[in-house]
């Protein structure tokens, strides 16, 4: 049973000097500078070229020093070899960001100082976990730090933000030439507050799982066999199509269920709840239908307790009469599930209904991620530097029902924790995607020491 730590008491978050906070925001803003916004047709080329340039010149020994993989069009993988290096981690944050808007207050690729904050587009998005693991690996090798029992990765995605193909290659390469990772550690969860109704404190939330996206091809046809006059009184294709994407919308195939990480996440805030959400949180399994009841109404709540089904419009085919009525309907179905024994027991489900109304369904993509465990060492031993770095907040697992690039690494790595040591207020998190995108200066220097601190804890276990 969790116990309630004295937040912040006796203990303040690590400063860095003056000097060192005016040289990170320097180099951050040099690489937030660079529209790095992917596209297919590749129109912003030259400014990912630029953004490389400023990685080279902003981090000479690192450059100097690494080996660098390249895969597809944009994703990197710096690798420094340490001595006696008996494990791999790998350190993670995409470099393409969302575009902009001209509602923003500022120009958001062009990084501006306003109070105690920096403003521009990937300054939470991730440029500032990049830059922070980059200046970390920068700053250790000037000190002459050679790195011990561990091989260190940090590998960025130019195209994380369209689902793209950089870490799938990467993942490949990996796969192909034996490299596992003891452990990856990507962005995805962050410092945020009001994670847990009834808890005041900020909440350091590490996702150690995250919801899969598994597309399935659906497919009517018409009856061809007969003449086409006789086959009109059978419903059509898109008729049938409609039936059975409504009935699998309102068959309710998948039930609400607390899984582990979700569980794990309200069970590490019960201690610094109060009455009556430290009883009702205290015994979730005695009050599990109160509170599936209050998740199911707010949408990213309830996304943790169950698979979700979405479907695109459906499409129709038919031939050059257009009169006719068509011949052939498809729609996707997107399942995003916890996990995957669920899905493939309500699957079965939608294939029943998918046979009475003629529809075939044929599943297209698998994209699924292993759950990590949270009562192993990795979690608790970064679970400890939290709470030595940010002595003022709660460490909890959660489950991420958004979307990372380690997902990609199931296969090649043993343990994925998804965290950025960001700390965002209510409007820093709804910048996220949305308009003045913006990061605290003092978090900055705060990220860079994390990491420094992770890469040396994990380098001498």
């Amino acid at each position: 049973m969790n116990r309630k730590r004295r937040l912040g008491t006796g203990q303040q978050r690590k400063c860095v000097s003056p000097e060192k906070k005016e040289l990170y925001i320097r180099k951050l803003s040099d690489m937030v500078n660079c529209r790095t916004v992917y596209t297919v047709d590749g129109k912003y080329r030259a400014e990912f070229d630029r953004f490389y340039q400023v990685l080279e010149d902003n981090f000479p020994l690192l450059c100097a020093k690494a080996e660098k993989l390249t895969f597809g069009s944009g994703c990197f993988v710096y690798i420094l070899r340490g001595r006696n290096a008996k494990r791999n981690i790998l350190l993670m944050s995409h470099h393409d960001v969302v575009d902009g808007s001209d509602r923003w207050q500022t120009d958001p690729f062009r990084a501006e100082v306003r109070g105690e904050f920096l403003w521009g587009r990937g300054t939470i998005d991730t440029k500032t976990p990049l830059f922070a693991e980059l200046q970390a690996a920068e700053e250790l090798l000037e000190e002459g730090y050679d790195f011990p029992g561990v091989n260190l990765f940090i590998g960025s995605s130019n195209n994380e933000e369209t689902s793209g193909d950089g870490m799938v290659l990467a993942a490949e390469y990996f796969r192909e030439n034996g490299i596992r990772f003891d452990i990856v550690l990507d962005e995805g969860g962050a410092i945020l507050g009001g994670q847990v109704p009834g808890v005041s404190a900020k909440s350091a939330m590490v996702a150690v799982h995250e919801k899969s996206r598994h597309l399935y091809r659906c497919t009517a046809d018409a009856d061809t066999s007969g003449h086409q006059g006789f086959c009109m009184a059978a419903p059509s294709p898109v008729v049938r199509m409609s039936r059975f994407v409504a009935e699998v919308d309102g068959a309710k195939i998948y039930k609400a269920r607390f899984y582990p990480e979700t569980e794990a996440t309200f069970s590490a805030h019960v201690p610094y709840m109060a009455f009556p959400m430290k009883l009702l949180f205290g015994h979730m399994r005695l009050f599990s239908p109160i509170i599936k009841g209050v998740m199911a109404k707010i949408p990213p709540a309830a996304a943790m307790l169950k698979t979700g089904i979405s479907f695109q419009s459906v499409q129709a085919r038919k031939g050059s009469d257009p009169a006719a009525r068509a011949d052939h309907a498809e729609s996707y179905m997107m399942l995003r599930c916890v996990r995957e024994e669920d899905l493939y027991e309500g699957l079965e489900k939608i294939r029943a209904i998918g046979k009475k109304h003629g529809v075939e369904i044929v599943e297209e993509q698998r994209d699924f991620c292993h759950p990590t465990d949270f009562t192993a060492a990795p979690f608790r031993r970064l679970e400890t530097l939290l709470n030595e770095n940010f002595p003022d907040v709660i460490v909890a697992p959660f489950l991420l029902t958004a979307g990372t690039d380690a997902r990609r690494l199931t296969d090649v790595a043993v343990n994925i924790l998804r965290f950025a040591p960001i700390d965002l207020d209510a409007g820093q998190f709804a910048s996220i995607h949305g308009e003045d995108e913006r990061i605290r200066i003092e978090n900055v220097g705060e990220c860079v020491r994390f990491y420094k601190d992770y890469i040396k804890m994990e380098a001498e276990q």
